[in-house]
């Protein structure tokens, strides 16, 4: 049988530059054996599409089956399907085990997956959030699952632990994702031979994220894709505005509340790395100093909350449909208004 990987995250470890790479390199990928199989978004460059007909047929067994007796049917001596949302699905036993047995009808599956130390993840999670459909501090914020020992354990009791392939995210240093995601899918195409992308979804600096963490979002939101694009269409303006000043800190978390977020699953983190032996690229095995110096982010001004808000209306009147312009508007307006109230 031909092999099968699933490239399924985590969410902020570079999935979707590393599907631009993919995409932009399409025919040397495939040219190399790698398929990128049917389902392919052809501007975004993952397998979201696949992933939606998953979960518009309620993960029926039958109609997973379905779904991958068309992927068999793509060329390649194996073949890569790549999504981070399907570390959701896969954390989820009767969806992880319905996927499986549909896949393993025509291929052996693998699952590939990058990992990042707790407390890097936690401020990139929240940014991203923040960015879409969250407003709150990063305290409150507990969607996201940290627990990367109990997440590949679920993992290895369906693919196997032969068939589960960690990368560790390299915080420090060097960041060859793409020489990572290569070898874990045994893939011999020296990346430098790859046509540059440019870096996707770059971060915002530490007091644009409290910015927007203060930011009201629409109601749901968190459900619903056009209100995350509203939020990050406003996220995209103040940005490329300056309106709000960058202090030069990088984290929002205090040294000990991030010392504390990793000491909490080191043990789990040394375990999974001795299990896959794995070389630690730098830092996923140490809890960061607790007593480091730092410094909060300082609160968000009003004279900055107008700037923001001017910038987001000068933006907002450039649409040519008045109608759509003035929607937009009024929705930014009544976010701002509720983000200054005590």
């Amino acid at each position: 049988m031909r092999d099968l990987y699933i490239h399924i995250g985590l969410h902020k470890t570079g999935s979707t530059y590393l599907q631009h790479v993919l995409l932009e390199n399409r025919a040397l990928v495939e040219a190399a054996g790698l398929g990128l199989a049917p389902w392919l978004h052809p501007i975004e460059g993952n397998h979201y599409p696949l992933l939606r007909a998953l979960r518009d047929a309620a993960w029926d067994p039958a109609a997973c089956a379905a779904v991958f007796d068309g992927v068999a049917e793509a060329p390649g001596e194996a073949l890569l399907i790549t999504v981070e949302d399907l570390c959701w699905a896969m954390s989820r036993p009767a969806q992880a085990a319905a996927f499986h047995a549909a896949a393993s009808r025509h291929f052996t599956p693998h699952a590939v997956i990058f990992l990042r130390r707790q407390d890097m993840l936690k401020e990139s999670i929240f940014t991203q959030a923040v960015k879409t459909w969250y407003t709150g501090p990063i305290a409150a914020e507990t969607h996201y699952d940290y627990d990367h020992d109990a997440r590949l354990r679920a993992l290895e009791g369906v693919f196997g632990r032969e068939n589960v392939h960690v990368v560790l995210y390299p915080d420090k240093g060097p960041r060859d994702i793409v020489g990572g995601l290569f070898g874990a899918l045994g893939l011999d195409l020296d990346p430098a031979r790859l046509a540059p992308v440019p870096p996707q979804n770059v971060s915002m600096h530490r007091r644009m994220v409290r910015f927007m963490s203060e930011l009201p979002k629409p109601p749901g939101a968190s459900k619903d894709r056009a209100k995350m694009q509203f939020a990050r269409r406003i996220a995209g303006i103040v940005q490329e505005a300056g309106a709000v000043a960058d202090d030069g800190g990088r984290f929002l978390m205090s040294p000990r509340e991030r010392h504390d977020l990793v000491a909490r699953h080191l043990e789990g983190n040394r375990a999974l790395v001795a299990r896959h032996a794995i070389a630690d690229p730098g830092g996923f095995l140490e809890a960061p100093d607790p007593d480091a110096p730092w410094e909060p982010p300082a609160p968000i001004t009003g004279a900055e909350r107008r700037a923001a808000l001017a910038a987001v209306l000068r933006a907002g009147r450039t649409r040519r449909n008045p109608f759509a312009a003035l929607a937009f508007a009024t929705r930014a307006g009544a976010a701002f208004a509720r983000m200054a109230r005590p």
